[in-house]
């Protein structure tokens, strides 16, 4: 998550001025976690979106470099106009759907999710490894998991009596039961990948916030896209994805619908981690409208997966933290 450091664009700003580039008002997205500065620009007849890096410098290469890791494997972002490495910001092609989240239950979703699979088949087509990006530890996934389901019953240690021994039992049967997602062959993964970091605009599909691209579990984005934090797809549409993306990487489904619930588990507990460490930080809001989905989601995993100890520990924490 960014630095909370004091952004002023004003130098910016006047440096745009200079361009024939107005600037409006900063532009909110409900959906964005972090303290990403995003200002509305406008020239004569077009639109653009400045994407400000000074609250958090060392984003600003991993973004240009992501960004042209993500065309090299045949994937859409926006066209970057400028980019600044003096003042740390690019000026990009601003779309006015915000993201792909408005779809949801929309005609138009049945469009976006084909070709959001076919976008993480390509994203993981790279034979070499490329220099720059990022290799993740191949116990990330377990441990970011382990200290997800900590915070949160760190956070709500009032209300779990027993949190200290519960985490323990928790702990243990995460550790052996997620023992398998630490043996993987790496693949690029967005590794937020889900409608909020999609944009549909005029039939196509554009990825957006990709400054942490990295190599990871080659599930990871197909599961956070099927299972997302924010949102519940109907169990035929969470089955027609999986299909498609095992028919897409030539893999057997029952074998990817087991990955894909396994890695989703250990996601959605760091997930819910994450909502507590905002809810303490002054950003309530996540913590209060997700953490209910989130939990649905744990609970159809662990069911899926039968591991019964955690489904009992689990829906206990649930009902104690509603």
């Amino acid at each position: 998550m960014a630095s909370r450091n004091s952004i002023n664009i004003s130098k910016i700003k006047k440096q745009l001025a200079r361009k024939n580039i107005r600037t409006g008002g900063k532009l909110i997205f409900n959906s964005d976690a972090s303290n990403k500065i995003f200002q509305l620009c406008k020239t004569a007849n077009q639109s653009l979106l400045m994407l400000s890096f000074e609250n958090n410098p060392s984003e600003f290469l991993k973004y240009l470099k992501a960004n042209k890791v993500l065309k090299s494997q045949g994937l859409l972002t926006p066209r970057i106009l400028e980019e600044n490495k003096f003042q740390k910001y690019v000026l990009m092609d601003y779309y006015p759907t915000n993201n792909s989240s408005k779809y949801f239950k929309r005609e138009e979703i049945k469009k976006i999710l084909p070709m959001a699979i076919q976008n993480i088949i390509h994203l993981q087509q790279s034979r070499k490894k490329i220099s720059g990006i990022p290799l993740k530890p191949q116990t990330n996934l377990l441990k970011d998991a382990i200290k997800g389901i900590d915070n949160y019953i760190g956070y709500f240690a009032h209300k779990i009596q027993i949190g200290f021994y519960l985490n323990q039992l928790i702990r243990t049967s995460l550790k052996k039961n997620l023992d398998k997602i630490t043996k993987y062959q790496p693949k690029l993964s967005h590794g937020d990948f889900f409608l909020e970091n999609l944009i549909y605009y005029q039939k196509n599909l554009y990825i957006i916030d990709h400054q942490d691209l990295h190599y990871n579990h080659p599930c990871l984005d197909i599961a956070s896209l099927i299972f997302d934090a924010r949102r519940q797809y109907s169990s035929k549409v969470e089955e027609g994805m999986m299909k498609e993306y095992s028919k897409k990487s030539y893999l057997p489904v029952k074998q990817v619908r087991h990955d894909i619930h396994l890695v989703s588990l250990a996601r959605n507990l760091r997930i819910l981690g994450n909502w507590a460490n905002l809810y303490k930080i002054g950003k309530p809001q996540y913590l209060k409208k997700y953490r209910k989905i989130t939990w649905l989601q744990i609970l159809k995993h662990v069911e899926f997966l039968r591991l019964w100890d955690l489904r009992e520990l689990f829906e206990e924490i649930f009902k104690k933290t509603k």
